[in-house]
């Protein structure tokens, strides 16, 4: 399997990855990035880790933290267990082999302060099929569905710890139908636009276990300025990705 290794924030992490398999796009940063305030030596949990890029982003940024991610698919859970190595957070982040739909046997019950995932963008049946097997596993839900997700973030997170979200627009009245199972509140919405002009294509939720019914929908993040690029927001998110936090 052909390789890269690509960086993030001038370098401060390396994460390699397959050339033609699954890779972490702009939907990681954006997960791993502007996220609910971590106690100190607070625990994270990310579900669906591929190759580690969002818990790795985290572990950077706040180097008091604990880190476990899961993965399921046996090629993506080996550059998992790499890319910790290479980047020398090891007693930092941890990686967990499994589904899941396992995940009573495999994480600890009420742990996570915070939990983050980018579940499977579309149902079994939905959208275009990958002939990759990597990219067929992450963008379909062929091991786990959003309610698997959901009901795994509720059994890991402590009261009042947060999940967050990153899904496109079409989920969403998935996402609401099977957080209204649980004791979560919405947080913070958020929608993201390619372009001012453009519809969102993807939507940041926070939400909070036992906590109060307190919505607030945030102003739109827009990606791309014209022909000048990436927003200031989005260019300074990426550079300050992996770097140490000023505490």
């Amino acid at each position: 399997m052909a390789l890269t290794r690509d960086v993030i924030s001038d370098g401060a992490l390396v994460i390699q990855q397959s050339e033609n398999g699954y890779r972490f796009g702009l939907d990681a940063v954006l997960l791993a990035t502007d996220i609910p305030e971590l106690p100190f030596q607070g625990r994270v949990v990310d579900l669906g880790a591929g190759t580690g890029a969002v818990g790795l982003m985290v572990a950077k940024r706040r180097p008091d933290v604990t880190v476990e991610a899961l993965e399921v698919q046996p090629s993506l859970f080996e550059l998992l267990q790499t890319n910790i190595a290479e980047n020398d957070v090891q007693k930092q982040m941890s990686a967990v082999r499994g589904d899941v739909r396992q995940h009573q046997l495999l994480l600890t019950a009420h742990s996570a302060d915070l939990v983050l995932m980018n579940p499977p963008y579309y149902r079994v049946g939905q959208g275009r099929v990958s002939p990759d097997r990597e990219r067929a596993g992450a963008h379909q839900e062929l091991l786990g569905t959003l309610r698997d997700f959901v009901v795994a973030a509720q059994y890991v997170l402590k009261p009042r710890g947060f999940l967050k979200v990153v899904l496109p627009p079409l989920r969403l009245s998935d996402l609401m139908l099977e957080v209204r199972k649980t004791d979560f509140s919405p947080s913070t919405a958020r929608f993201i636009h390619a372009k001012p002009d453009r519809d969102a294509y993807l939507m940041e939720w926070v939400f909070r276990r036992g906590g109060a019914l307190q919505l607030s929908v945030l102003p739109p993040l827009i990606l791309n300025e014209g022909d000048a690029g990436f927003t200031t927001e989005v260019r300074n998110r990426f550079a300050g990705a992996a770097l140490e936090e000023r505490r």
